[in-house]
């Protein structure tokens, strides 16, 4: 099986300040894909970039408020008709760009309860799945560990399953970064194969300081693109993770285990 891999924009070519000019970027060093934020203010020149390179958005995370919740609102109590805004809003640029998977994020859990954050998530991602169907897109939801977003609501992977299981599977997955893996869990072998069924997406970063795959750290990407491959994934592998130099650069681990854009 042939990985390939999809430069993420919030991390990659960040030598550029504008998410247009990182397509271009993107495309000049090989990608053939991207991971993008909601193009806040530019989608006008997202989607040029887009026509004029052919690149592929692969993944667009949902539309936010920066000011109110700078990581989402899908499980924050009161705040479901802003989300419900941010997701027909998300829905209706991923269209343009024709981006399969949208990117939900929960938001962080402050001074409401567990409980009230839950039946907020599982309520507004009940909405999502019935528009995701309509539009036929697929949704994500990702588990982020504590260390790098603390209080993040969807933190751990026994809660994404409790949740996945109770929808339909094929408009909403979930997305598996191996850097958050290995932090929330470990035993990123087993885990990795638990889930499979259940992914909708891939991430990659080395842990703990979420750079390149081959930097020094605790993961060997060599072992973990064999168990990538071993699961049967075969779509868009997310590179998200933040030049140790430059992205470009950075870019050599690609050579270094066989592998290319």
């Amino acid at each position: 099986m042939v990985l390939k891999f999809a430069a993420n924009l919030n991390f990659l070519f960040t030598e550029c300040s504008t998410i247009a000019d990182r397509i271009y970027m993107a495309q000049s060093a090989g990608f053939r894909a991207v991971e993008i934020p909601f193009p806040r203010c530019e989608e006008s020149q997202v989607l040029e970039a887009k026509r004029q390179t052919g690149v592929e958005i692969a993944l667009i995370n949902i539309a936010l408020d920066p000011d109110r919740h700078k990581f989402g609102d899908a499980s924050i109590p009161g705040e479901q008709e802003l989300f419900k805004k941010h997701l027909c809003d998300t829905i209706n640029i991923a269209k343009q760009l024709h981006c399969p998977k949208i990117h939900i994020m929960s938001g962080l859990m402050k001074d409401q309860s567990f409980e009230k954050h839950f039946s907020t998530y599982q309520d507004n991602l009940k909405y999502a799945v019935k528009e995701l169907e309509r539009n036929n897109l697929m949704g994500l939801i990702e588990p982020i560990n504590n260390y790098s977003v603390p209080s993040y609501f969807m933190n751990n992977y026994d809660t994404a399953r409790e949740i996945l299981n109770n929808f339909n599977k094929k408009h909403l997955k979930l997305m598996l970064d191996i850097f958050h893996l290995q932090q929330i869990c470990g035993n990123v072998t087993h885990t990795l194969d638990e889930l499979k069924d259940l992914i909708g997406h891939i991430q990659i970063a080395q842990v703990p300081n979420r750079h390149e795959p081959d930097v020094i750290g605790e993961l060997n990407f060599e072992y973990v693109f064999g168990l990538i491959e071993k699961a049967n994934y075969n779509d868009w592998i997310g590179c998200e993770y933040k030049p140790k130099t430059t992205t470009i650069a950075g870019l050599k681990w690609l050579q270094k285990y066989g592998h290319q854009l």
